[in-house]
């Protein structure tokens, strides 16, 4: 009896939910949409794609942020009023988060011209071993944004798609995709300038961010995490012991985690802690960023 109840009432929180969500998508179309008419807009998932649409679309479309500054794409949950902002956009640039799917399929319902991109397509995507159900697809390494060289191939779907669907700013998107373009190629060789001469080739993280950017540049990463949770009493110390043969003095965390685990490590071989975000919207300076830490490690 007590097993029915618990179905009847989380049956009924997804019957809200939906009808709520219906109501508040049919009611937007009367008013965001009228609202941002002047600008089409686009959806993406996390920060940085956001500054790389805008170096392309410039002035001409109204990019929306799903993934807010401080939290983590892997679990994010998208709110009703995000719902209701997004519902005049006309494509969405995803990347494989799980809660893409569930907002696609309840967005199309209402609004079927939406159409999705996946911006991993052309991507010489990382099958990952340590990998939790939010941190990849299909064991797929999600972290696609963080490499200058992938970053590249992921900027050309953006611009073929923008061009695509507005044609009358395809030479726009085209020279501004170019100048993005240097950039980025401007940026892999800054970055690797400055990780050639670093002697300790491995770095210790939080969470499992970097196997692009570790790839890009020769480098190894020790995650803390183990399949995205703390790791039990046994996998501790057997980490510590990994971690100490590596000879590090800072562990790399992230503020979008509680880094509960890598506080307890830092403490027990007495390294430092360096906050880092990924997610960050500035993409090239990020980027440096990161790569400044490593060097200084």
């Amino acid at each position: 009896m007590k097993l029915q109840m618990i179905f009847c009432t989380r049956l009924q929180r997804l019957t809200i939910w939906t009808i709520f969500l219906g109501l508040i998508t049919l009611l937007c179309f009367s008013t965001v949409k009228a609202e941002n008419s002047k600008l089409p807009c686009v959806i993406v998932s996390v920060a940085p794609h956001k500054f790389f649409v805008e170096q392309i679309a410039g002035q001409t479309l109204q990019v929306y942020l799903m993934v807010p500054a401080g939290a983590s794409s892997h679990t994010y949950e998208p709110t009703p009023k995000q719902i209701m902002n997004i519902s005049c956009a006309r494509i969405w640039f995803v990347m494989g988060e799980f809660f893409e799917n569930r907002a696609l399929n309840a967005l199309k319902s209402y609004h079927p011209d939406l159409e999705a991109v996946d911006l991993r397509q052309g991507v010489d995507l990382i099958y990952a071993t340590n990998c939790c159900k939010h941190c990849c697809q299909g064991n797929i390494d999600l972290h696609i944004w963080l490499s200058a060289r992938q970053a590249q191939i992921q900027a050309k779907t953006i611009a073929q798609t923008l061009s695509r669907l507005y044609p009358q700013h395809a030479e726009l998107y085209q020279s501004n995709f170019n100048a993005f373009q240097a950039k980025l190629r401007a940026l892999d060789g800054q970055i690797q300038t400055l990780l050639e001469p670093l002697t300790n080739r491995t770095i210790c993280v939080s969470h499992p961010a970097y196997a692009y950017f570790a790839r890009d540049y020769g480098l190894c990463q020790q995650a803390i995490e183990v399949e995205g949770k703390d790791p039990t009493p046994q996998q501790m110390t057997a980490l510590l012991q990994q971690i100490k043969a590596i000879n590090t003095h800072t562990i790399f965390i992230q503020m979008q985690y509680n880094n509960k685990a890598a506080k307890l490590v830092a403490e027990t071989i007495n390294a430092k802690l360096v906050t880092l975000n990924p997610y960050a919207e500035e993409f090239l300076a990020s980027m440096l960023e990161i790569a400044h830490a490593f060097a200084n490690q």
